[in-house]
């Protein structure tokens, strides 16, 4: 029993450096564009129990990367049917994920994931649609794609019930002072950070995608609504919140607009609707759009989400303030260093009033100055002397306890200003960055980031306790010492955060619309000294035609 915690910790470590290295090595093959080498690489590490609704998610994106749509649909179909599976979690699943690492817990995916899982899910119908023949199945195909942007609907109506609105965060920048000092105080005990402002609450390129759907369908009426939606969300606050232009609002109105003139709506409303809503530029662009035109419509997801990193913290008890005390590992002046040292100020740091009062106990001054590299959790009293009776406090006498919690390094993504040609000509429309999948999942980050560093704090106090208490049972206090000593460096060795998200999903998406008169094109698409080819495509008069191009560039 005295060498279960030993063996365990080894295992977990061993476990956890070869997944890194493996994710690593698959995500390389990916970034060069060799998805069926990266789908290889991929498919080893991820085969397995835990990691179940991360090996669907991946392996499909790389399937619908290698255009592969049939295979890539029925692997996100599996992903679709877990990832509702598991928002009710495992109770003996978290428990031992406790009493390990969080690994070893099932991957449950976030909001944003549930979303593209549908989102990927359209495309591949799209993109089998056109290539179909036959005039029913390829409406059946198309109608399976409206089913897919239905369900992105019903999954964001979901998300919206459970977050407060962009109306409800406008609502509190705009009211009284002495609410907002009441909310301030509020935010004590939550670290004095207010995390509904980074929460995943809607989003406005899935609802303007629904639009597109619905267009291709000549569902005109449902397409308004659905590019309405999205429009309203630019503009109060998704534009604002993932660093976007002011003009992805005036794209999504410009497509509310032509959906009204074919919807038959009065002369009246769309002039009142296109003098409110488009600058004079997006003006101009509406008028390039003639009855009977075709229109090819590219949507680049370009780049990947970055990966997450291990941030180390030590954690030391404070007797005196009945307290614990967190501070990040400092390890040199490297890149990655300096990025987990700003998260840690960013995101824990003592920076509310409690937390600077206890330091200043602790510590005078200085103290209160060092709280900005801090995190101080206050027990109180009672519960600090019921730490005292479980020996919790002889444990973190003895040496610091390790925690690990997830972290986003820096990342910039690419500014490079697409061109689209058609059979060599350059044309006059520019692209548009409608959405930053990057920046979602960096924010979604620091929403749970509490959650995070008091689950691993609870976890590693935990397993740290249980393998003190083991070796001090042994009754030769030599081998007591030696073996508690093995079993602490083997527990602080191996505390591990949960570093899975879904790595295969562009950084960000950018669209760009071009209405022709019906004809043979051959559309080329320059950006940042890449260029890729569509061939010679044939456009049809009031027909889409939809180029998903993959750059992984």
């Amino acid at each position: 029993m005295k060498w279960i915690f030993l063996c365990l910790s080894m295992f977990f470590l061993a476990g956890c450096a070869t997944y890194k290295q493996d994710i690593d090595a698959g995500l390389s093959l990916a970034k060069e564009g060799e998805w069926k080498k990266a789908e290889g690489k991929l498919e080893g590490v991820l085969d397995n129990s835990q990691d179940k609704l991360l090996y669907y998610m991946e392996i499909g994106a790389l399937a619908q990367n290698q255009g592969d749509y049939e295979r890539s649909n029925t692997l996100l179909e599996q992903a679709e049917r877990l990832s509702d599976t598991f928002f009710q979690e495992n109770f003996s699943n978290r428990s031992w994920a406790l009493l390990s690492n969080p690994r070893q817990s099932d991957y449950r995916g976030s909001g944003m994931e549930r979303i593209y899982i549908s989102y990927l899910k359209s495309m591949n119908y799209l993109a089998l649609a056109e290539q179909e023949q036959n005039t029913a199945k390829k409406r059946q195909l198309n109608d399976a794609a409206v089913v897919e942007v239905r369900r992105i609907d019903i999954k964001l109506n979901e998300i919206r019930a459970q977050n407060p609105s962009y109306q409800d965060l406008n609502a509190k920048e705009n009211q009284a002072f002495y609410m907002k000092a009441l909310s301030w105080l509020g935010n004590f005990y939550t670290g004095g950070r207010d995390t509904d402002q980074f929460l995943y609450r809607d989003d406005a390129w899935a609802r303007y995608i629904e639009g597109l759907q619905y267009e291709i369908s000549n569902e005109y009426d449902d397409a308004r609504i659905s590019y309405q939606k999205a429009a309203n969300l630019y503009e109060d606050g998704y534009a604002k919140q993932y660093d976007l232009s002011s003009t992805t609002a005036e794209r999504a109105w410009l497509d509310t607009i032509r959906m009204m003139q074919k919807g038959g709506f009065s002369q009246s409303d769309i002039q009142k609707k296109i003098k409110d809503k488009l600058s004079p530029d997006m003006q101009e662009t509406l008028k390039q759009y003639h009855r009977g035109d075709a229109e090819l419509v590219i949507l680049e997801h370009q780049g990947f989400i970055p990966d997450k990193s291990e941030m180390t913290l030590l954690l030391f008890a404070d007797p005196q303030a009945y307290s614990l005390v967190l501070e990040p590992l400092h390890g040199g002046g490297t890149a990655q260093t300096n990025d987990a040292f700003r998260w840690f100020t960013m995101v824990y740091a003592d920076i509310n009033p409690l937390n600077l009062i206890a330091n200043y106990k602790a510590g005078g001054a200085w103290g209160t100055f060092s709280g900005i590299f801090t995190k101080r959790v206050i027990l109180g009293r009672p519960v600090w002397q019921q730490l005292s009776a479980a020996n919790v406090d002889k444990l973190l006498s003895q040496q610091p306890i390790r925690v690990t919690v997830p972290y986003y390094g820096r990342f910039t993504l690419d500014q490079h200003q697409p061109t689209l040609k058609m059979n060599g000509a350059a044309t006059a429309n520019h692209s548009l960055k409608m959405t930053s999948l990057a920046d979602i999942a960096f924010q979604e980050q620091l929403a749970q980031a509490q959650r995070d560093i008091y689950e691993g704090l609870t976890r590693e106090l935990l397993r740290s306790w249980l393998t003190y208490q083991i070796t001090a049972n042994v009754k030769d206090e030599s081998a007591s010492l030696i073996l508690n000593l093995i079993g602490q460096v083997a527990v602080f060795a191996s505390s591990a955060a949960d570093t899975r998200n879904w790595l295969t999903l562009p950084a960000q998406v950018r669209l760009t619309r071009e209405p022709l008169p019906p004809g043979e094109y051959t559309p080329d698409y320059n950006v940042n000294q890449k260029q890729f080819s569509l061939g010679k495509i044939n456009l049809e008069a009031n027909k889409i035609k939809l180029w998903n191009l993959r750059n992984p560039y």
